[in-house]
């Protein structure tokens, strides 16, 4: 089963970074989220001045979303310093789990 999950991650990693390159220097689309404050963020009023964004979606209850997001947090200063990435994380959790 992990090689089945593992697999079909790996598939879907490589297809965005695919049909990322595709869409280099586009614009995000006008997606609304909302804070954890019940602020709304508006997607297409995020800029890197054409640097790379990196968006994650994660969950409180997903071990592997968590471990990747404290993956990236140990390289994050190296890539910020070698490329100007920003990462936004959004979870995916719902106001049961906000707590967490």
């Amino acid at each position: 089963m992990k090689k089945i999950i593992l697999t079909i991650t790996s598939i879907c990693l490589f297809t965005c970074i695919i049909s990322a390159q595709d869409k280099i220097n586009r614009p995000l689309p006008p997606i609304e989220v909302k804070t954890t404050e019940g602020n709304s963020i508006n997607f297409k009023n995020i800029d890197n001045n054409n640097m790379p964004i990196v968006i994650n979606f994660w969950a409180t209850w997903c071990k592997p979303c968590k471990k990747e997001l404290n993956n990236i947090a140990e390289v994050y200063e190296d890539w910020q310093e070698e490329t100007g990435v920003k990462i936004i994380a959004i979870s995916i959790d719902d106001t049961r789990s906000t707590s967490k």
